[in-house]
């Protein structure tokens, strides 16, 4: 079983999956709760997303620390077939750089969980094995859209 086929099986319909978009071009929107979205535009055909953000709170498992961040999470991961993690967080203010690489790092551990998951359970040893990580932070986001003139 190919790694998107297992992330189908693990993730069902809370996988992100790319869309057509404009010029039939495949699209991915990612969208956070009800505040806003962003559209990436132009992706290769076999990309998806895991919304990181809805992994069980861990706060109810383990002791958090704001300092350590052992309980944070990027918002997404997109997976892309041409072996690329791509950890995003957004965020409507720019937040400081320790607290997004906390968050960054806790998505990360929500891949390897999946790995694990992928290996012990399913015997796919080269689950999401041997990808490129990116990290990306998106902020000032989500800002009111006001009427405007054109004159």
């Amino acid at each position: 079983m190919d790694d998107f086929e297992l992330l189908q099986q693990l993730f069902g319909d809370k996988l992100i999956q790319a869309e057509e978009g404009g010029y039939g071009r495949p699209q991915l929107i990612l969208q956070e709760e009800d505040y806003y979205s962003i559209c990436i535009r132009n992706v290769p055909e076999n990309v998806v997303a895991i919304k990181t953000d809805s992994f069980p709170d861990l706060r109810h498992f383990f002791h958090c620390s704001s300092n350590v961040g052992q309980c944070k999470r990027a918002d997404f991961v997109v997976i892309s077939n041409d072996k690329k993690l791509i950890f995003i967080e957004l965020s409507t203010t720019k937040k400081q750089t320790k607290e997004v690489e906390q968050q960054l790092q806790g998505a990360q551990c929500v891949i390897e969980y999946c790995r694990s998951i992928g290996e012990k359970f399913y015997q796919c040893d080269s689950f999401l094995k041997d990808y490129n990580p990116y990290f990306v932070s998106i902020y000032n986001i989500g800002v009111d859209k006001k009427t405007s003139k054109v004159y």
